[in-house]
């Protein structure tokens, strides 16, 4: 028999600074899905639960395959995952941590099934289930749950203080990043933001431009200028009507909008990309 009294008034402290889950997404991505460049304020702890590919960060492709996991370092630039023929299912949590894991000169780190990645796989599909049930108090187990991913985490990797801002700047602006990903092509405006945040605006903008170095307004329009290139690239719908769908007041600032982000205007940048499939398919 093997016994243990455990003393919960110790005052023993953890070697690992509490995380918090700010964001969880299980996606399954198809071979031809593409991402642009991006970078982020917190860190990315991505698992593969089915399929093999890549994650390319800056200009390494790196392999992967299922019970890989990787962490990527805050402000690392990547377009993520590039799946394989046979496509991908993926589990992707953004954590705002006070601390990183392996050398944040590499800028990631990977711990291959091999390497015992695959004790986290339980772990993982749990949280995917609770992400797909939404049951009763299922936010706080997935927390809980991501609590014992660092803990495991913390044995195999080294660890040390982030040197980024304080935690609480970078939740706030991870937060209002996430709502501006997920209503950009809604008419937002400063003011919604900063109610959304319970910020004062000027605040909201001051953090913001520390935490992501652009204010929340460009970071609206840069987001909804990336979905316009995608649509204008990949089909006919009219101008005027992609301007409505992303949320622009009028056609003509989505014009003016577009052109200083691209150089182009949507109708030049729509005949230069279908100009460039056209002599690819031949």
């Amino acid at each position: 028999m093997i016994t243990h009294y455990f003393d919960e008034k110790s005052g023993k402290q953890s070697k690992v600074p509490n995380t918090q889950l700010l964001h969880a997404t299980a996606v399954e991505y198809g071979s031809s899905w593409q991402s642009n460049p991006h970078s982020h304020i917190f860190t990315e702890l991505v698992y593969i639960l089915e399929g093999e590919g890549w994650f390319q960060l800056e200009e390494e492709l790196v392999p992967v395959q299922q019970d890989d996991l990787i962490l990527v370092n805050p402000q690392v630039v990547h377009q993520g995952i590039r799946a394989g023929n046979n496509g991908m299912s993926v589990l992707t949590l953004e954590l705002c941590s006070p601390c990183i894991f392996g050398s944040a000169e590499n800028h990631y780190t990977l711990l291959s099934a091999q390497e015992n990645a695959s004790i986290f796989r339980t772990y993982m599909k749990d949280i995917s289930t609770e992400l797909i049930n939404k049951s009763d108090d299922f936010e706080e187990l997935c927390q809980k749950l991501t609590d014992v991913i660092i803990l495991q985490l913390s044995r195999r990797c080294q660890h040390s203080k982030a040197v980024s801002t304080s935690r609480k700047s970078a939740r706030e602006c991870a937060r209002v990043r996430l709502y501006i990903d997920e209503h950009f092509t809604e008419p937002l405006t400063l003011d919604h933001l900063a109610q959304y945040a319970n910020l004062n605006k000027y605040y909201l903008v001051h953090v913001f431009n520390r935490e992501m170095g652009c204010s929340p307004i460009s970071y609206l329009i840069d987001r909804r200028i990336a979905e316009s290139k995608r649509l204008l690239s990949s089909g006919n719908t009219p101008i005027h009507e992609i301007s409505i769908q992303m949320g622009f007041s009028s056609p003509s600032y989505f014009s003016q909008s577009f052109r200083r982000s691209t150089g182009f205007s949507p109708a030049e940048y729509r005949r230069q990309t279908q100009n460039v499939e056209e002599k690819n398919s031949i």
